[in-house]
């Protein structure tokens, strides 16, 4: 429809299964169930004997497919595992095992930043970029900016692309006003005795405490291949190109981010009190990569892990995943209600992009298993439902757009709340979750796995499995 805008729809996640939609952990689980009672009703057969065996039985059908906050049985016990030996082997608060093996470096005279990943062998880069009011744009405008970005995601994802992973991280920070008035300082044409100035600074007191600065980065990897200088040279070539596109696609590029504004951004989102923008060292134009050098040291001293949440120097963090995306028909401004809160928040999507011919194996696949688990269901008289329905319409969507020549990507979100203390944690989960909810999303809390949560929402491209 003319001015109404492009309309978009998420598919329902792909949750894969080994035999009729089934994970590998569900049917070990119901297989042992099966086994344990067929020992006891040897050990035992009688009466008494049956009901264990039938207990038992149930209890491992509800372990494997009951869901708890959005996870069964069998994927909570890695979790579980896994939290309570980082538990045993915690040794007081300045253990920081998921931000193991980072530097952070300055490159060339212009102090270009790279974060170089020494266990997982990438290095990251990341530029600095400025939004154009796209909430208040026109429909028509929108559509224009998304098929602009569109056709920059399309161009890393072409064959032989040595791009390991994109992402974008919208983050928003409390800056007590510095922000507005700094632009009003700036931009103000009128005597600063008159009245509407005085209008203008009566309503800045008011709004002082909830102003927040908003701030977007859009980070690159890649791997290490064969030294960090080569690597380094081959990002920087990738964000020179990635810069360019950008610009085509009208979104304002500050630059790359120099050592110091890597930095800073890091410290923002441990450092509790308000940190002013870096100044005109934030980003660097021109970098020589034979010549990398370690810049300060710019993390955290100390990391506290608990099951609900984590804390990092001076602040509480609480991270969610974004389990669905919207299911129902919206514009390209959905996420305005996340984007646009005035909670300290992160929110960040990372994207691997998918050459032409993985891309095509993996949905080929996905669609033989998808017709496969289709049969075997009929065949063993389970009901095909809506959500079976939609997942593949929606691979055999994903295969047309393939065979039509557009690019694919894996991907996955992640949300991050800060707060001082932990009153303020809660209101603003509170805050955040409805926020989601107004934007079609349905987010869950990483429980027992904070402290590497905490990281997918940090400029680090993380959390598409591994590091």
């Amino acid at each position: 429809m003319t001015g109404a805008g492009t309309r978009y729809r998420f598919g329902p996640r792909e949750r894969g299964g080994a035999l009729a939609g089934w994970r590998a952990g569900q049917i070990v689980t119901v297989a042992l169930g099966l086994l344990v009672g067929v020992l006891v009703l040897r050990a035992d057969p009688n009466a008494g004997g049956v009901v264990l065996a039938v207990i038992i039985l149930i209890g491992c059908g509800a372990l494997a497919t009951w869901p708890v906050s959005g996870r069964s049985g069998d994927q909570w016990l890695p979790v579980v595992v896994r939290w309570g030996a980082r538990r045993v082997g915690w040794r007081g608060r300045r253990r920081l095992d998921s931000l193991g093996g980072l530097r952070l470096l300055s490159v060339g005279s212009r102090h270009m930043g790279m974060v170089h990943d020494q266990r997982g062998r990438t290095l990251t880069a990341a530029l600095s970029l400025r939004g154009q009011g796209f909430a208040l744009l026109d429909p028509d405008e929108q559509d224009r900016r998304v098929a602009g970005w569109s056709s920059v995601l399309a161009a890393l994802a072409r064959e032989g692309s040595p791009i390991r992973r994109v992402q974008w991280l919208a983050s928003s920070y409390p800056d007590q006003g510095f922000g507005v008035r700094d632009y009003l300082t700036a931009r103000a044409m009128a005597d600063p005795a008159s009245a509407c100035m005085a209008s203008y600074e009566a309503l800045l007191a008011d709004v002082d405490a909830d102003a927040c600065v908003h701030d977007v980065v859009l980070t690159v990897q890649v791997k290490v291949a064969k030294s960090v200088e080569i690597s380094g040279a081959v990002l920087e070539r990738e964000l020179s190109s990635l810069t360019r596109l950008l610009a085509d696609a009208d979104i304002v590029v500050e630059g790359v981010l120099s050592a110091d504004g890597f930095a800073a951004r890091l410290l923002r989102t441990y450092e509790p009190f308000p940190v002013p923008r870096p100044g005109p060292y934030d980003v660097a134009d021109a970098v020589d990569v034979a010549d990398a050098v370690d810049a300060v040291d710019a993390w955290p001293m100390a990391m506290d892990e608990e099951w609900a949440r984590v804390r990092v120097d001076g602040l509480l963090h609480a991270t969610f995943w974004v389990a669905e995306w919207a299911r129902t028909d919206v514009r390209s401004d959905f996420l305005a209600p996340l984007l646009l809160g005035s909670v300290r928040a992160a929110l960040s999507v990372v994207m691997q992009p998918l050459g032409p011919e993985k891309a095509a194996r993996k949905v080929e696949a996905s669609r033989t298993a998808d017709l496969a688990d289709a049969e075997l269901r009929r065949r063993s008289g389970f009901l095909s439902t809506a959500r079976h329905s939609r997942q593949s319409e929606v691979l055999a969507r994903r295969e047309a757009e393939l065979a039509d020549g557009h690019a694919s990507f894996r991907y996955s979100g992640f949300l991050t709340v800060s707060a001082s203390t932990e009153s303020e944690l809660v209101a603003a989960s509170d805050m955040v979750q409805h926020a989601a909810s107004q934007a079609r999303l349905v987010i869950r809390r990483l429980y027992g796995d904070q402290a590497s949560a905490y990281t997918c929402t940090l400029p680090l491209a993380r959390g598409l499995g591994g590091r």
